[in-house]
């Protein structure tokens, strides 16, 4: 049996070079994906096959019991053929008999007829002529390939079965493929897309990072796993946009509003923010809440503006909140807090949405926690996109062991980020980050970032 191993670059190219080097009847013993560049990760994935030919078996088998023959070898012996020539017929010489007597045994209780009856030469059983019985080598040959007959058997009707369109794409190993979702199995097998999954990023966000990043890791030479880090938190942070806020004391006054669902942290953000700016630039800063909804909630935006002495108003009705900005008119910087909405409420939300005009020329954040399910945070989006948001704020950062929902939101959205929260100090517990530093959130391997 000759055995060969082939690679291909896919299924139906690996079956012709079979075909062509070993001929139509080879059999296919077994097919795998494998990679030839580095860790096994970086090259492109290639098909695996080894084939077998039975070519020469039949000449090491026994030549005095052929499988296959002329019909002259395979007609019915006569009568004749099947007695055994006449030289093994024939009876010993006396002299050889007295010879063989002397040398065996004498035992009184064996006759004569019996000691010639032992001496004398069986006649040989012939082999039938329609079944012969094989050697014991071929008979391990002729079970080896009817098992190889079987599996080449299962294989053309799968085959048979296959999509010719399908045929043209990499074959992939079925432990290797993409669980059906978002982005379906394009790029399944890809050792980058399994690499940012692991950091909390969707197949789809996954296959454009993997896509920017493809050339520049084939070319690349003694790559590390450091050096493949880098190459990814770079095509990750140019997917990101960002917007500083407060990089400096404002040259006109801006009024910013935190939106958001109940329990991200509204009001300790505003409060962070507020410091933020406090400690940095000074100037003017002002504070509004129309959070009247939620127990004590106007008193806890009232302490944080004693402990920084900054002046609070709050507001129950629209027409208030043109007064309060009114009275705040020559202020470089006004806060406005609002009360938590559920996403699934639209009549709340429309109210908001009563207060924060766009003739007033409000900067609504939407204030999203990273530990929230990605579907529901997306959810959370589409309600609230009623109101024109400037940029996202996630909040809980430290509360989650992967970050990737930061990339996967934002390149559905394009929608800038503005901060990032990771504890609950103020003013200690607040980012502004830039793409850079988000993309070393994402990909960092300690899992999350604390008190940064």
């Amino acid at each position: 049996m000759q055995v060969k191993v082939f690679e291909a670059k896919d299924m139906a190219t690996g079956l012709k070079m079979v075909k062509e080097a070993l001929g139509p009847d080879a059999l296919i013993l077994s097919t795998r994906t494998i990679r030839s560049g580095k860790f096994g990760m970086i090259g492109k994935p290639m098909m695996e096959i080894t084939a077998a030919v039975d070519n020469g078996w039949q000449e090491s088998a026994a030549p005095a019991e052929p499988r296959y023959g002329t019909r002259q070898q395979w007609r019915q012996p006569s009568v004749a053929e099947r007695q055994p020539p006449i030289a093994e017929r024939r009876p010993q010489a006396p002299e050889q008999r007295r010879d063989w007597a002397e040398r065996a045994p004498r035992q009184d209780d064996i006759s004569y007829e019996e000691i010639w009856a032992r001496n004398s030469p069986e006649p040989k059983a012939a082999p039938s002529p329609y079944r012969p019985e094989p050697a014991p080598a071929s008979q391990d040959i002729h079970n080896e390939l009817a098992e190889l007959r079987n599996i080449v058997k299962g294989l053309s009707n799968r085959i048979t079965g296959i999509d010719p369109a399908t045929l043209r794409r990499p074959y992939v190993e079925p432990e290797f493929a993409a669980p059906a979702g978002v982005g379906g199995n394009a790029g399944a097998g890809d050792p980058v897309i399994g690499y940012l999954t692991g950091y909390g990023i969707n197949q789809e966000t996954a296959q454009v990072v993997a896509r920017f990043t493809r050339d520049t890791i084939e070319k690349a030479r003694n790559l590390d796993s450091a050096d493949l880090t880098l190459i990814l938190k770079t095509a990750i942070a140019r997917l990101f946009t960002t917007e500083t806020l407060l990089d400096g004391r404002p040259s006109r006054q801006r009024r910013i509003s935190l939106i958001g669902p109940t329990g991200v942290g509204k009001t300790t953000t505003l409060a962070k923010i507020a410091a933020h700016a406090l400690s940095r630039f000074g100037g003017r800063i002002g504070l509004i809440t129309i959070d009247t909804y939620r127990i004590a909630a106007v008193e806890q935006i009232k302490v944080y503006g004693e402990i920084m002495r900054l002046p609070v108003e709050v507001v129950i009705k629209p027409r208030e909140l043109e007064q309060a900005l009114e009275k705040f008119r020559d202020f470089d910087l006004v806060l406005i807090d609002t009360a938590g909405r559920s996403p699934r409420n639209g009549l709340d939300i429309q109210e908001l949405a009563a207060f924060l005009r766009p003739q007033l020329g409000i900067e609504n954040n939407l204030l999203l926690s990273a530990t929230t399910r990605e579907r529901e945070i997306e959810e959370t989006i589409k309600r609230f996109s009623i109101l024109p948001i400037s940029n996202f704020i996630f909040s809980k950062i430290d509360e989650c062991d992967q970050l990737g929902v930061l990339l996967n939101i934002h390149y559905k959205n394009d929608t800038p980020i503005s901060f990032l929260t990771n504890g609950q100090r103020v003013p200690e517990d607040l980012l502004a980050p830039s793409p850079t530093e988000i993309a070393d959130l994402i990909m960092n391997d300690h899992g999350n970032l604390t008190h940064g």
